[in-house]
């Protein structure tokens, strides 16, 4: 470590320059938005990238890796509400063992990445995946993470492949049904780490974290402000992402993944029908422009496989509208006008696509 970090380090110019290079993003959310409300839910997407960014710094570094949840709301990239997601950086030149209660919850998959969203990082790339489904009572984790697949594993051990520039493991439970399934409980430990105890914060450690961060708010909150150009062009409909930007990136491979951008008047509708579909789980949600998940907590803005109330033939009507139509499936706007949307579809046997149409508040009862 050279004389001059550890002068930036302490003197504080270090955090000076973080401050700036954050401060720069806000231009990202004034080019980008054309309403109040769409610029207040920027600066606080800034926030949130942020926390979760800044929060990369708790980590001693690979050796001494934890499994930890993003931090409370911070969403990007169409954030699924159904879903807890935790995320291990890790070293493709280190082993790992991952275990614990599997949980109940529907869906648990692992995913072993490198690259990143940040300002200069390689694109995201998939090495490994591992998917569990139909959890059984008592049902325990057990996964080698490693570069070469190990020699044995012990009964019911799996595998989980890293690639040498592997830098994150991330982790996946989706619920049908929040109030009634439980998340996995998953530890990590590294296989053949040093023996001695995490060494203190060094000022390259604080140096490169907070520049970290900050190329991460810039690189997070572009790549998804491109996504909108892209769906804005075709507004009211579902599509597949460009090959580039689709599933070789951070998505579950096990995924189909529709996006689009959806923009209605007062008085105008957006009618979904999800076909009969043979899928272990799916869901539809409205995001805001930034690709945020819509106040889930609150609002009725998220329907999935379990919750969703079908027609006759099996098709899942869905209804985007700013007041509730009294059809089952409805989507409240959330005092918005504009934002983004997603349909995945999970474990999908034959891919059958939505229709989508715009329609007028006052005809919505010629579809009963």
């Amino acid at each position: 470590m050279s004389d001059e970090i550890l002068e930036n380090a302490v003197n504080g110019k270090a955090w000076a320059d973080f401050c700036d290079n954050l401060k720069e993003a806000g231009q990202i959310i004034l080019d980008n938005s054309t309403d109040d409300l769409d610029r207040l839910e920027g600066f606080r997407y800034l926030s949130r990238l942020t926390r979760g960014e800044l929060g990369r710094l708790e980590n001693q570094g690979p050796a001494y890796t934890q499994i930890l949840p993003i931090p409370h709301n911070v969403k990007i990239g169409c954030d699924n509400p159904d879903a807890l997601y935790q995320s291990v950086t890790i070293s493709g030149a280190l082993d790992y063992r991952i275990r614990g209660p599997r949980g109940t919850v529907n869906y648990l998959s692992l995913n072993a990445f490198s690259g990143g969203f940040a300002v200069g990082s390689a694109p995201p790339d998939r090495q490994g995946a591992l998917a569990f489904n139909d959890p059984q009572p008592g049902e325990q984790v057990d996964v080698i993470a490693s570069v070469n697949e190990p020699d044995h594993l012990e009964p019911g051990q799996r595998w989980l492949r890293l690639a040498p520039e592997t830098n994150q493991i991330a982790i996946r439970n989706f619920y049908l049904d929040r109030t009634a399934e439980r998340p996995s409980e998953l530890q990590i430990e590294c296989l053949n780490g040093p023996d001695e105890l995490p060494p203190p914060l060094s000022a390259q450690r604080l140096t490169n974290g907070l520049a970290r961060a900050a190329l991460g708010v810039h690189g997070i909150a572009r790549r998804f402000v491109d996504w909108l150009d892209m769906f804005q062009e075709r507004p009211n409909t579902l599509e597949f992402l460009p090959k580039r930007e689709g599933p070789g990136g951070w998505g579950d491979p096990t995924q189909l993944f529709r996006h689009g951008y959806w923009t209605l008047a007062p008085s105008q509708a957006l009618v979904i029908d999800v076909p009969p579909i043979d899928a272990y789980y799916w869901n539809f949600q409205l995001n805001n422009i930034w690709e945020e998940s819509l106040d889930y907590d609150w609002l009725q803005v998220t329907v999935n496989k379990h919750t969703a109330v079908y027609e006759p033939d099996g098709t899942a009507r869905i209804i985007v509208a700013d007041d509730d139509p009294g059809f089952a499936n409805w989507i409240d706007t959330a005092y918005r006008r504009h934002g983004t949307m997603g349909l995945r579809y999970n474990q999908v046997v034959e891919d059958i696509p939505p229709s989508l149409r715009v329609m007028d508040v006052a005809d919505l009862p010629n579809l009963r």
